[in-house]
């Protein structure tokens, strides 16, 4: 008994022992691995990496805490992720100096994407290879989970006396994106951009969608820039210019986009924007500059012009036809509209905005808000025989007519867009009498 005992506590020391010396051989293993793992990372990522903390071999695998990215110029952290685990394969790190790994990344407060991926990296060539899920991706929420790979390998066709070049292959998809990028990555006067160019058959979102997409990319320090975008959008062209500066939780952009030639059938057909098939033509360019999630930072101006068009049963027109009492306003079809806009204040500010049909003119002035309120003056004219066809203005007189034959009134629009309110002021009969006056006085100067 007492034999069975001793071997018993033999087994329990031993035990304890080794669960010491496991413990003691992790702690040494993490002391080591942590300033290894920092200097890897800054080589990779060419920014200064920080390791709060690392915990070896446990049941969860690695887990690193406290992992914490600076900008370029080492002025403050960039990102800050609290957690992030790494289950890598001992027998490929220790046979193949291979880490072959399944990581997950919690999201943090600047970075809400939740990031889940499988990938290895070869200490004897620094290839690096990653497969990856990506879900809750902030300001383009409506793409869905984007399924990527992540590839980084040093070029091997070096022209004589060219620098050592690492390369970037990157590749997005989803049930509605297919995208690709290759980039280099270079040192520029000490400064570390990456350069490349993007192609994709088409990105589409619950609201549009982009065909034949290309751009040059480049990512200069923490600002990503994208040139001569290019797109087919709906028939016509697309084209933009923009950037973003990662270096803020707010990243400031400025974008300058313009659409050529849209076809307004094929958009209001395929697009959920629009409820009513109505055709023409459009072009239209818009600047803006701001912070995205601060909409009130954003300015910006635009125009637009539509052509050969049949714009029909908005809204506004139904609104515009029941304040004048003339029911058949509501089916007018407008050819053309045209106007410029300048964004600020959370509003979209015009001074002229005009559509044109063959019975009415309508001149929009005013605002309408991000909040969809509207404040706005619309200077209406009507010719005779629609006016004849109202009893409502029936009984105006006659001097509210031009000598053409048209009405001339405001119409003011309060509310919001989904509940607008409308005020009909005619024009006043002194400014008629006034008109009336100056044509006499030219008819008289005439005679002269």
């Amino acid at each position: 008994m007492r034999k069975k005992n001793a071997f018993l506590n033999f087994f329990i020391i031993l035990a304890c022992l080794t669960a010491l010396l496991a413990s003691l051989l992790n702690i040494f293993l993490c002391a080591m691995g942590k300033p290894i793992l920092q200097e890897k990372l800054t080589l990779i990522l060419k920014r200064k990496v920080e390791i709060g903390s690392l915990s070896c071999f446990t049941m969860q695998g690695i887990t690193i805490r406290d992992l914490v990215i600076w900008n370029v110029a080492n002025e403050h952290p960039l990102y800050h992720f609290k957690e992030l685990k790494i289950r890598p394969s001992i027998q490929a790190l220790i046979f193949e100096k291979k880490l072959k790994f399944r990581s997950e990344l919690s999201p943090t407060k600047n970075f809400k994407a939740k990031i889940d991926a499988i990938g290895s990296y070869n200490f004897k060539t620094s290839n690096l290879f990653i497969e990856f899920r990506l879900r809750d991706v902030p300001y383009i929420e409506d793409l869905g989970t984007l399924y990527g790979t992540v590839r980084l390998y040093k070029k091997s066709d070096l022209k004589k006396d060219e620098a050592p070049t690492d390369l970037l292959d990157i590749t997005f998809t989803s049930p509605k994106i297919l995208l690709a990028a290759n980039s280099s990555i270079i040192n520029n006067q000490g400064k570390t951009e990456i350069r490349g160019k993007i192609a994709a058959p088409f990105i589409k979102t619950n609201k549009y969608q982009f065909n034949a997409v290309y751009s040059e990319v480049a990512l200069v320090g923490d600002k990503l820039y994208f040139y001569h975008l290019s797109a087919n959008f709906y028939k016509g062209d697309f084209r933009m210019d923009s950037y973003i500066d990662l270096d803020n939780p707010i990243p400031p952009f400025s974008i300058n986009a313009s659409v050529t030639n849209m076809d307004i059938y094929d958009f209001s057909t395929n697009s959920t924007l629009v409820k009513k098939v109505i055709s023409g033509t459009c072009n239209a360019n818009i600047k803006l500059k701001g912070s995205i999630g601060a909409t009130n930072s954003i300015l910006g101006k635009s125009w637009i012009e539509i052509k050969n068009a049949n714009l029909w049963e908005t809204g506004l027109f139904k609104g515009v036809a029941t304040a004048l009492f003339i029911p058949q306003l509501k089916e007018v079809a407008f050819t053309d509209a045209f106007g410029a806009f300048q964004i600020k204040n959370n509003r979209f500010y015009t001074d002229k905005f005009k559509l044109v049909s063959n019975e009415m003119e309508l001149v929009t002035k005013g605002s309408l808000g991000f909040d969809d309120t509207v404040d706005a003056t619309i200077k209406i004219r009507l010719k005779k025989e629609l006016i004849q066809e109202s009893a409502w203005f029936s009984k105006i007189s006659s001097i509210l007519l031009e000598s053409a034959g048209w009405f001339i009134g405001n119409i003011n629009i309060s509310g919001t867009t989904k509940d607008p309110v409308y005020t009909v002021t005619p024009i006043g009969v002194g400014n008629i009498l006034d008109k009336v006056k100056k044509a006499i006085d030219k008819v008289i100067d005439g005679l002269k």
